[in-house]
């Protein structure tokens, strides 16, 4: 990747997919002291920065989600373009990830889960996984921690979460830092009127491959729960969580008024894409600058299909991009875990 770098491919790159969209996905950032937590779902402030500056000094087009969709519909986009998405609505995002986009005077979009907002939680799958790493504790039974805790009252659940933590020997900074914790309703009005694009994300963060029957009913509640947090909005793109697909799914989001929907399947979004079906580059800590680079010039694109066309003519199957990008990744460190009985 760094010797292709020198060799005029990327500039050829940019010019052969010039109308193809990408699209950068993000969730949280990693603001608590000691054990570093996290690959997709967390990532370093300094690493993010580095990446925003990246984009900035790239003179690529960084375009709002809207205006992006609108010119890939109507096959206008004349320059590479990016759009910025980021996931869930951690804490984080406003007080770490917003300033950083504003420093560097980048528009970004946050699809928003909405049942944590609420409740002002911790996000219990990810603070136990948090501590079975952090303890060096694998043989931990954390899905069945988890199943027991969703199981409590939610006025019990940090005490529950507080207490398993020390049992453990892991320091609560990441209680201090709300690490685990959605942005409060108040939050998320601020993060609006500071320029971020609120849009959607399901209420209880529902793996729609599983739920597809729960879809129309999850947006309608958390577009009312957004609507509520930041007054009136248009609000008419989504995210899937967890990345998890089910074909019925774009039939459902037409009729709720959904513009568009985001995957984590990696790659660029050319002309004729399927605006319910869209692609993005999930970046985390396992990303090097010069794959990053190598996305936003294209030339990752064109070298997979290059892969491809070489794999079909040999009558060999085509593996991933690379181990941590392919389609079909749907966990990403264990994600935020929303079960129905204790979201509801």
């Amino acid at each position: 990747m760094q010797l292709a770098r020198h060799t005029g491919l990327p500039v050829l790159s940019r010019a052969l997919t010039s109308g193809h969209l990408r699209i950068l996905g993000y969730h949280g950032l990693w603001v608590t002291p000691g054990y570093q937590f996290g690959n997709c779902s967390f990532m370093a402030p300094e690493t993010f920065e580095r990446r925003m500056a990246l984009l900035r000094r790239s003179g690529l087009d960084v375009l709002s989600l809207d205006d992006a969709v609108t010119r890939l519909s109507a096959g206008t986009l004349s320059r590479p373009s990016v759009v910025i998405t980021i996931d869930d609505g951690w804490v984080s995002t406003l007080t770490h990830m917003l300033p950083i986009l504003e420093k560097y005077e980048l528009p970004a979009t946050l699809y928003a889960t909405t049942w944590y907002s609420g409740s002002g939680l911790p996000v219990s799958n990810m603070a136990i996984r948090y501590f079975q790493e952090a303890s060096g504790r694998s043989d931990l039974p954390a899905a069945q921690l988890v199943t027991e805790v969703d199981a409590l009252p939610p006025a019990e659940r940090t005490a529950w979460l507080r207490a398993l933590g020390r049992s453990l020997g892991v320091d609560e900074h990441w209680l201090e830092t709300r690490q685990f914790e959605i942005m409060r309703p108040d939050e998320l009005r601020a993060a609006h009127g500071r320029g971020l694009d609120v849009q959607l994300h399901t209420h209880r963060h529902i793996e729609v491959d599983d739920h597809v029957d729960r879809l129309a009913a999850e947006i309608a509640e958390n577009r009312a729960f957004l609507a509520d947090a930041i007054g009136p909005k248009h609000l008419a793109h989504f995210c899937y969580p967890c990345g998890a697909f089910h074909p019925a799914a774009p039939q459902i989001l037409d009729a709720c008024g959904i513009r568009s929907a985001t995957l984590v399947e990696h790659g660029l979004n050319p002309p004729g894409s399927d605006l319910l079906m869209l692609r993005r580059l999930l970046d985390s800590r396992s990303i090097a600058d010069a794959e990053f680079e190598a996305y936003l010039s294209g030339m990752l694109h064109l070298l997979h299909a290059a892969r491809s066309a070489a794999a079909r003519a040999t009558g060999r199957r085509q593996g991933p991009v690379s181990d941590a990008r392919s389609s079909g990744e749907r966990s990403h460190d264990g994600q935020m875990h929303a079960s129905p009985r204790s979201l509801s």
